[in-house]
């Protein structure tokens, strides 16, 4: 789902929509490595589940924030369709 919107934000221009999604999961993946050890080794075991608590809320916002620009109301996509 995040990928469509990825792409619906962004429909003259779909390869590089899909390139940064990409790249947002590559930079996920290898940040929350470090995070998880360095949160492991600090604080301990008992701190994951707040950290990615925090990580979840953050990204929940995100996706609420962009919502209406990957998901806008079809009244917008064909205004914006009928402009180009």
């Amino acid at each position: 789902m995040t990928q469509t919107a990825g792409v619906k934000a962004a429909p003259f221009a779909p390869d590089t929509a899909n390139s940064l999604w990409v790249t947002g999961w590559n930079i996920g993946m290898a940040g929350g490595s470090p995070l998880g050890g360095a949160v492991l080794d600090g604080a301990g075991a008992q701190a994951l589940p707040w950290v990615a608590s925090a990580l979840l809320a953050a990204s929940a916002l995100t996706a609420v924030l962009a919502r209406s620009d990957g998901f806008p109301p079809p009244s917008r996509v064909h205004a914006r369709d009928e402009a180009a």
